[in-house]
């Protein structure tokens, strides 16, 4: 009999994502390689470009909770009220 439980519909959609991961790579991998205007030094520096902006994208959303944290745990400038 079919077993269809939750766990195994998340196990086959992970499995299928990974496999749909992997096949959009490859399709980014042919694009380049297929195209003879572009050297294998232009597809390493766009991959490295890819990577740094993954990790800039990151470190400045991790800057910010940073930062939140901070003023939740009372790290805050003080306002002074002039009279």
């Amino acid at each position: 009999m079919f077993k269809n439980d939750s766990m195994t519909t998340e196990t086959n959609w992970s499995h299928e994502y990974s496999k749909q991961r992997k096949d959009r790579m490859q399709n980014a991998i042919d694009d380049y390689l297929n195209d003879d205007k572009v050297s294998a030094r232009q597809t390493y520096e766009e991959m490295l470009f890819g990577i740094d902006d993954v990790i800039n994208y990151h470190k400045k959303s991790m800057e910010r909770a940073v930062d939140l944290k901070s003023l939740m745990l009372g790290h805050r400038e003080v306002d002074f009220i002039q009279e």
